[in-house]
């Protein structure tokens, strides 16, 4: 809900300091993650020198700049990454608020799409989605679901590509999105004896599922789907990887993800365009 009162320089302030802020947690849950490790204990510190870091370390982007990209203590250089995150998500949070205002879908999508960041850069580095990035991302959906309903915005009910189901949207899109994916590894299990997908990536899936909905949540699914085999493509005629080779298909969900909670409306045009070429379509 658009909020007139408040000057759009401020909004977008806001945000963008919001974004850089949590853009600075998110190195954290980058880093500690996939290392099975604690997001509160130890302290933050140095991973070089392990030097326990105090406050003036610690503000996102201005330290790194003052100290120019390296550790006060060791003065071993400090990756970009951790300014690239924090400001990525920092342009994030403010194109959030250009879409939406405050309004509660901001929050949401804000929060979703925070650890759909964490999700893209852990999965391309580690090959893992880490449980607790996906368990986040149902929660976040059932309860802006559970809001919703409270609020009269919607019902118990969910359309799936014109079907009416007496199921929250939230849990068919868990249903639904988990479901297909599941489906996908049990086939290639026993048609190809080999994982067709991970657990991450089915986790992933309900957790999109529970955020857009499911007839949105395939949508996504085909659009990284059609993104990963361009880019795979690619890589193997760049001679960047072989056809046996690994590719992470983490970060082309979060893709997919992005595209339907954001351009719906210019990708519902080409969905129905694409079901009505192969029969599908009303």
């Amino acid at each position: 809900m658009q909020q007139p009162w408040i000057p759009d320089w401020f909004g977008y302030s806001v945000a963008v300091l919001l974004g850089i802020v949590v853009g600075s947690f998110l190195n954290v849950c980058i880093w500690r993650l996939p290392r099975d490790e604690s997001l509160s204990h130890p302290g933050s510190h140095c991973p070089d020198c392990n030097t326990p870091l105090k406050a003036i370390d610690l503000v996102p982007i201005f330290s790194f700049l003052v100290q120019g990209g390296k550790c006060r203590y060791c003065k071993r250089p400090i990756s970009w990454r951790y300014i690239g995150i924090e400001s990525l998500t920092g342009a994030y949070f403010a194109f959030v608020y250009y879409c939406f205002n405050w309004s509660v879908q901001s929050l949401v999508f804000a929060l979703f799409g925070a650890a759909l960041i964490a999700t893209f850069f852990i999965d391309l580095e580690h090959y893992i989605i880490p449980d607790q990035l996906n368990i986040f991302g149902v929660a976040i959906g059932i309860a802006h679901d559970g809001w919703n309903i409270a609020t009269g915005v919607s019902d118990w009910h969910s359309n799936f590509f014109g079907w009416d189901i007496p199921i929250p949207e939230s849990i068919m899109g868990v249903i639904v999105g988990g479901g297909v994916f599941v489906l996908i590894a049990v086939v290639s299990y026993y048609m190809f004896k080999k994982e067709g997908m991970g657990g991450g990536d089915i986790k992933l899936a309900a957790a999109i599922g529970a955020n857009v909905g499911a007839s949105h949540a395939m949508v996504s699914f085909f659009v990284a789907v059609l993104l990963g085999t361009v880019i795979g493509v690619s890589l193997i005629a760049l001679k960047k990887k072989g056809r046996k080779d690994y590719v992470p298909f983490g970060p082309f969900m979060v893709a997919g993800a992005y595209s339907v909670m954001f351009f719906w409306n210019s990708i519902e045009h080409v969905w129905a365009w694409y079901l009505n070429r192969v029969g599908l379509g009303s």
